[in-house]
């Protein structure tokens, strides 16, 4: 094997399996989101059966959706998404 090999392996057609650091990610940081249960069982059940663009999409999704554990952030978070526009403070 040559040490261009690598460039026929993305060639190929196959899409790239779930990287090792994808899979620590996504079981890691699951808990931490407003994901229902159902969408959290869903991805755990198939999590080895993903993509590395399939497991990329979710843990974009997972740190859109994660919840803030400092309060300040939270609270900025929540005057960027509009929460507090229809009230006077």
């Amino acid at each position: 094997m040559s040490d261009d090999s690598w460039i026929d392996e993305i060639l190929d057609g196959k899409p790239s399996e779930l990287t090792y650091s994808q899979w620590l990610t996504i079981e890691g940081n699951i808990n931490l989101t407003s994901f229902t249960n159902q969408m959290k069982n869903d991805i755990l059940n198939r999590i080895n059966d993903l993509t590395e663009l399939e497991a990329e999409e979710i843990i974009t999704k997972m740190y859109e959706n994660r919840y803030e554990k400092d309060t300040q952030k939270q609270w900025k978070r929540m005057c960027k998404d509009g929460v507090f526009k229809s009230r006077d403070f």
